[in-house]
C-alpha cells in the first residue's frame, strides 16, 4: 500500500459506536436546544392540539452541551451543561442525515446551574 492510499483517521472523529461526530471549531458549542427535547416528548405525548397552533416563543432558550471548540472562551462549559442561548443564533447543521445545532459562544447569555 502506498502512503498516498492511507488514510488516517483521528480517534476524536468517531464515537464508541464507530458513528462520525461533529466536533466543534472556531468558538463553536455543539448543543441540543430544549426546542428539540420538547419536540421529542411532544410527539410521544397524547395531548392532541390543533393543527394551527403555536407557541409564542422568548428571544432566549435553554440548550444542553453536548461538546465545545478548543478555543471556546468558557472553559467550565462540560458536555450536559445547561446554557442560555439566543434563540436566533442557533445554527442547523445536517450531516450524514443528522441534524445537529451549533451556537458561537458569544450567543451564550448564562450557565445555568441547579
Amino acid at each position: 500500500m502506498q502512503s498516498a492510499d492511507r488514510v488516517i483517521i483521528h480517534r476524536n472523529m468517531y464515537d464508541k459506536k464507530e458513528k462520525t461526530v461533529l466536533r466543534p471549531f472556531n468558538r463553536h458549542i455543539l448543543i441540543t436546544p430544549e426546542f428539540i427535547e420538547r419536540e421529542k416528548k411532544k410527539e410521544q405525548s397524547t395531548i392532541l392540539l390543533p393543527d394551527d397552533y403555536t407557541k409564542v416563543e422568548g428571544k432566549y432558550c435553554s440548550a444542553v452541551v453536548h461538546s465545545t471548540a478548543e478555543d471556546c472562551r468558557f472553559t467550565n462549559l462540560s458536555v450536559g451543561s445547561r446554557i442560555l442561548v439566543d434563540r436566533v443564533m442557533i445554527e442547523e447543521v445536517e450531516h450524514d442525515g443528522k441534524k445537529h445545532h451549533l451556537i458561537l459562544d458569544n450567543y451564550v447569555i448564562a450557565q445555568i446551574t441547579e
